[in-house]
């Protein structure tokens, strides 16, 4: 247990690199040298990176690299990874830390780079905005693409990062690439989503960087959809469903 959220860690450093450049080291309230000390050697290189927070249970502190989230006692001895809930008000206090970093990364990706398909009325009068990895060879991207007319007339923008998951150099990370590179993407991916091959286009594109985000966000299937809140939905969910989750996040 204590060797595979190590190694976690470590993964999530090569992320972190790109998502909290030279974070700082949050000092809680109370002494934590015993938890930096054991951070030293699980990640001896980058334990200054590592954000340190007091959570509500005594003796019990959060730590989170990047998009990872586990806690540690006080002393260094004890190491949990799971979710901290608090039972009288039902709230998922590493649910929030992961959806506030989230919600801070994806600041940071340039829309100018994404397939937007905005809501009706106008992008800059939607009521929410969500942001989509998806994949033109998943079923469920497909599925989920017929439903962006129902989102839009919602108020919902819908925004696209490519995520071929068949990685580079695949025929998926070329079917993405020429539909950001054609003259119009936004009709090339709706051909594309009914099982018409994109015409084949070179250019500067976004979709290398779009993996990596991926990567950062944990993402590991498609869709994975992003809510506006930093809340992420790991999979296809029908728009009603969506709309609803919206409407009460």
């Amino acid at each position: 247990m204590i060797r595979t959220i190590q190694k976690k860690f470590l993964v999530s450093l090569v992320s972190s690199a790109m998502l909290l450049t030279a974070a700082p080291m949050i000092q809680a309230a109370d002494d934590t040298s015993a938890i930096q000390k054991r951070l030293q050697t699980i990640i001896p290189n980058d334990a200054q990176n590592a954000q340190i927070t007091s959570t509500p249970v005594p003796g019990l502190y959060q730590i989170q690299i990047g998009m990872t989230v586990v806690y540690m006692s006080k002393d260094g001895q004890y190491l949990v990874n799971g979710n901290v809930v608090n039972l009288e008000t039902n709230q998922n206090l590493t649910k929030e830390a992961k959806a506030k970093t989230r919600k801070l990364a994806l600041s940071k990706i340039s829309e100018k780079g994404m397939i937007v398909y905005p809501a009706k009325g106008g992008k800059d009068n939607a009521k929410h905005t969500i942001t989509v990895f998806t994949d033109i060879d998943c079923p469920y991207c497909a599925k989920l693409h017929k439903e962006i007319p129902a989102l839009n007339d919602a108020g919902v923008n819908v925004r696209y990062l490519a995520y071929p998951r068949s990685g580079m150099g695949s025929p998926s990370y070329f079917k993405a690439v020429s539909v950001w590179c054609a003259k119009d993407p936004v009709k090339s991916m709706d051909d594309a989503m009914v099982g018409l091959p994109p015409e084949n286009k070179q250019c500067q594109n976004p979709v290398r960087d779009h993996m990596m985000q991926a990567e950062v966000f944990e993402v590991n299937g498609t869709p994975n959809i992003i809510l506006d809140n930093g809340d992420l939905l790991p999979g296809y969910v029908p728009a009603k469903e969506l709309i609803k989750l919206l409407k009460s996040s």
